[in-house]
């Protein structure tokens, strides 16, 4: 389908339904014009915590827009709750959603150069990713920085155990990343909510008891569909 880019006004064929932007650049550069739409937040909340940790998990921040990257099938109904909470967080945003099916991703994109400059200037890194001071003097912050993080890189598996009174099948929570300082927020910050999480490799941190599971559950809580099924310890 043909359409008017609404910006340089060029006719182009849409790649998704809801393309406005014949390219990024013409996207960018209308935002820049149009950038009184974004209210800085005066202050800190859970939600703006909550998406601190969902960038840093799948998310990029650059020069002119902030992206979130989503599988399609097994975060489904996960972006609708994202864009929740970036209309709390980043009041009077316009974030687009962008289905790639060719790839299996979902991306939800908002470009403006304000908000770019305003997640830097919280402490978001893109290349030296880290955990703000702002997030770690806080306990609700660090437990929706958390959530946000296990919800994108986290996962639920079944593991067996064969042990002297026969077979053993339990749940496990695993957080997976390879950034050193990430790794080390997230398993201090479950120590110090109280659980026992497990490092016995560089890029995964485990909670393999059941009542840890279920103590997750109750007091960080997920966003993620997919997560909040396999969590729940009927």
């Amino acid at each position: 389908m043909k359409t008017k880019c609404t910006y340089c006004k060029k006719v182009f064929t849409k790649r998704y339904k809801k393309q406005r932007f014949c390219s990024i650049p013409c996207s960018n550069r209308f935002n820049l014009n149009n950038k009184t739409f974004f209210k800085k937040p005066t202050k800190y909340s859970t939600e703006l915590a909550e998406l601190f940790g969902i960038l840093l998990g799948d998310g990029s921040v650059t020069k002119y827009y902030v992206k979130i990257y989503l599988n399609m099938k097994a975060d489904k109904g996960y972006p609708q709750n994202i864009l929740k909470i970036i209309k709390i967080a980043l009041p009077r945003t316009k974030p687009t959603v962008h289905v790639r099916s060719a790839r299996g991703t979902e991306e939800i994109q908002i470009s403006s150069l304000d908000v770019c400059n305003y997640f830097k200037s919280l402490g978001f890194n893109p290349k030296i990713r880290y955990i703000p001071k702002w997030i770690k003097q806080n306990e609700n912050f660090i437990k929706a920085t958390v959530r946000g993080l296990f919800d994108t890189e986290g996962s639920i598996g079944i593991k067996r155990f064969k042990g002297k009174k026969g077979l053993y099948v339990y749940k496990q929570l695993t957080f997976t990343n390879s950034n050193k300082r990430i790794l080390k927020f997230v398993e201090s910050s479950l120590e110090k909510l109280g659980f026992s999480p497990t490092k016995n490799s560089r890029k995964n941190i485990y909670l393999s008891n059941a009542r840890d599971i279920q103590k997750y559950f109750e007091i960080i809580g997920t966003s993620n569909p997919k997560l909040e099924k396999k969590l729940k310890i009927k």
